[in-house]
């Protein structure tokens, strides 16, 4: 997957998980979105053996806090997606399976 331009807007949410960061924003149209940031030994193409809903969707840059972050995401916004489910909980939960997928992809 090709990297897209660094997101500027800062994340709405901040977490931790297993000593990972992971990060929810809002997009431009009012979706959440989950990111987890990607360990400095991350190989291009390893985010094609990642399992999370709808897919990893960006793989890129977010600024947090002033710092840029390496991550890869996912977003709500696929067809039977509803804001009502997907609210800040699920996307956080959805975060940390993100973060699981990515170490296990780190093991193999």
């Amino acid at each position: 997957m090709e990297e897209y331009p660094t997101l500027h807007a800062e994340p709405i949410k901040v977490g931790e998980y297993k000593g990972n960061r992971y990060f929810v924003r809002v997009n431009q149209f009012s979706c959440l979105c989950g990111y987890a940031e990607l360990p400095k030994n991350w190989k291009d193409g390893e985010e094609d053996y990642i399992d999370v809903h709808g897919d990893v969707t960006f793989k890129g840059c977010i600024v947090n806090n002033g710092e840029k972050v390496r991550v890869i995401g996912f977003d709500t916004m696929h067809a039977g997606d509803s804001p009502t489910y997907w609210n800040l909980f699920r996307v956080e939960e959805e975060c940390k399976h993100l973060i699981d997928e990515i170490i296990e992809v780190m093991e193999d």
